[in-house]
């Protein structure tokens, strides 16, 4: 498991949807996000912000070989669907699985902008104990343990038996597609996990991609 380097910066949070009308001026927005890069049709990268929100960088610097989730440094101005692509970092993809979990080791979810549930995808901005980085940690997401609630999801962490030297944070996002579809409505969906003080619980809304 590859830990991502977190920078600070104005969060995606300070995403002004009304910025154009608020202003009579463009203005020059920077911030960082956590972003799905897809392309259309015509072979055009674009940035998906959240449910409903696309950007076009000027410059996309990687080969686009297939839809994936990264962090990154946007500059945008109001008004425009246009943005300067200034940094990013491709984030760690965990697989989604069917139960039942397996006992697992402690792990934390941050409750801040980067944990998230859009786009289809849930992202998570974890913190556990690693050792010297020799050893991967296993992170799955499992489904299906609620029979009376298919949008109940489990976070599976195995260390491997990594040495629990430092903590640390790290990224991980989940493609939720194989969940039931929610229809264009927002569904509850509830994420648990071992905690480092015991069972663990988190809500989110989510809609899934149309």
């Amino acid at each position: 498991m590859s830990v991502v380097c977190l920078v600070s910066g104005c969060t995606k949070g300070f995403f002004p949807k009304d910025a154009a009308s608020a202003s009579p001026e463009p203005v020059l927005n920077e911030y960082t996000a956590i972003v799905t890069v897809k392309q259309e049709s015509s072979g055009r990268v674009f940035l998906q912000l959240d449910d409903e929100t696309r950007l076009y960088p000027t410059r996309y610097p990687e080969p686009f070989t297939r839809e994936c989730r990264i962090i990154c440094g946007l500059s945008w101005w109001s008004g425009s669907s246009s943005c300067n692509l200034q940094w990013m970092d491709y984030l760690q993809e965990g697989a989604v699985q069917d139960g039942p979990a397996r006992e697992g080791d402690p792990v934390d979810i941050l409750d801040d902008w980067m944990t998230s549930a859009e786009d289809g995808y849930l992202t998570l901005h974890y913190s556990t104990f690693w050792g010297d980085g020799s050893v991967p940690h296993t992170l799955k997401l499992i489904t299906g343990e609620n029979p009376e609630d298919p949008y109940e999801v489990r976070l599976e962490h195995q260390s491997n038996g990594d040495a629990a030297l430092e903590k640390a944070d790290a990224l991980i996002y989940f493609d939720l597609s194989s969940l039931p579809p929610t229809g264009g409505s927002k569904r509850k969906l509830t994420l648990k996990w071992n905690g480092s003080d015991g069972e663990s619980a988190k809500s989110f809304l989510y809609k899934s991609r149309q």
